[in-house]
């Protein structure tokens, strides 16, 4: 079997790593993969494709940067790769028994040039909406507005990722339905959460769904077999408790609350660390370690913290805090539909609302689903539930479905 992943970024951020992941597995089960991505730095070659094999990078610099303009105008990006990344791209669908999109958006290239590549070469399709994209006429993320039920068009604002100045969503979501739709019987749908998968069913009603969870890749499980963590209660020292907040970007309001932070950060007994890019917060109490992606170093920094936290209403699955849990810290999240889907699994409740942590924090205060338990069982439940061995082979199954092989080593 010949499986093509798409993603706009090779390794930076949640929907990332998981592709990356599922990639890497597939390799070493002998399944032919391969990986291509739309841009890295500044638009150009990311600096970890040396390190992964069977990847290409299919945008151009050029190309991504007049698609973000475009985008930034009007909302859409309309200009398709150039050069011999789209000779690759297009060589790598033609070879491929099925493609899987991932994150296809953010100035990558455009839906109707893609689909109708696919559609011309009848590739079936795995698609796997780690936001809300594909419902809507821009949005990956809709946060409260639910004008995606209603065609869009009524936006409440047009700073939503990814932003536009003007707002031509209604004709964008009619043309987007029209496109996927061409893909008919060819496209499934999978996603990381049950409550997304209502919101595609509801709006793709003809669209087959299924649902299979994020989990801990397999770089970050490696790098947390040579740890030791206690098997004692969790508890917090009277002196110091260690806070540390991760997010691609630090300076999102609708990821990282920073009035919250700025309230722990007056208190004497916290101590701030920051996993990311351009973080607001400083101080003698604030250590921000920036972007890392070397899983063996970010696991030195997570388990180093007393607890992480995760006050995002948005995300549609959360994989920071199943990557916390892996390292034995416990979250404290605020409730959102992520937060309760994702720690329901493991018994674990969300704090509730900011005042709540805080206050949890300030008085340092376990929250009752963490009584008795330690950082060791933390770890273990965190990877009997998400780990790669357990949900990467879903996806091996639905390959398997979607192509009529029984084999993946075909």
């Amino acid at each position: 079997m010949k499986v093509l992943h798409i993603n706009v970024r090779l390794q930076e951020g949640g929907a990332a790593r998981v592709a990356l992941d599922l990639h890497r597995h597939l390799l070493t089960l002998n399944v032919e993969s391969v990986f291509a991505y739309g841009w890295g730095e500044n638009g150009g070659k990311s600096s970890g494709e040396a390190s992964v094999p069977k990847c290409f990078q299919a945008g151009q610099q050029f190309q991504v940067a007049a698609n973000m303009l475009l985008h930034r105008l009007i909302g859409v990006d309309s200009i398709k790769p150039l050069g011999f990344g789209r000779k690759r791209l297009l060589c790598a669908i033609h070879w491929a028994d099925v493609v899987h999109l991932h994150v296809i958006h953010s100035h990558f290239l455009p839906l109707d040039w893609l689909v109708h590549e696919l559609v011309r070469l009848k590739k079936p399709v795995i698609w796997t909406a780690h936001d809300y994209w594909m419902l809507t006429g821009r949005c990956a993320f809709t946060e409260e507005c639910q004008g995606w039920r209603r065609g869009c068009g009524e936006c409440p604002t047009q700073q939503n990722y990814p932003p536009a100045l003007m707002n031509y969503s209604a004709h964008e979501f009619k043309r987007k339905r029209k496109i996927i739709s061409l893909l008919g019987s060819r496209l499934h749908v999978v996603t990381p959460s049950a409550f997304v998968a209502n919101a595609i069913i509801d709006g793709l009603p003809n669209v087959a769904v299924s649902v299979i969870p994020n989990w801990v890749d397999s770089g970050l499980e490696s790098a947390l077999k040579n740890v030791q963590l206690s098997n004692s209660s969790i508890s917090f020292s009277e002196k110091s408790i260690k806070v540390i907040f991760i997010a691609s970007d630090l300076s999102d309001p609708t990821k990282v609350d920073r009035a919250l932070v700025n309230q722990l950060l007056a208190l004497p007994h916290i101590e701030l660390h920051t996993v990311g890019s351009q973080s607001p917060f400083s101080g003698s109490n604030v250590i921000n370690h920036g972007r890392i992606s070397d899983r063996k170093q970010i696991v030195d920094v997570i388990v180093r913290a007393d607890v992480a936290l995760f006050t995002s209403e948005k995300d549609t699955f959360g994989l920071v805090m199943i990557e916390a849990l892996a390292c034995g810290v416990p979250v404290f999240a605020v409730s959102s539909m992520a937060a309760e889907e994702v720690l329901s699994v493991l018994n674990i409740l969300p704090v509730g609302s900011c005042e709540e942590i805080y206050c949890c924090l300030r008085d340092k205060v376990i929250p009752e689903c963490y009584l008795g338990a330690s950082r060791a069982s933390l770890h273990r439940d965190a990877l009997k539930k998400y780990s790669r061995t357990v949900l990467a082979d879903k996806y091996i199954d639905l390959y398997k479905a979607v192509t009529g092989q029984s084999d993946a080593n075909q």
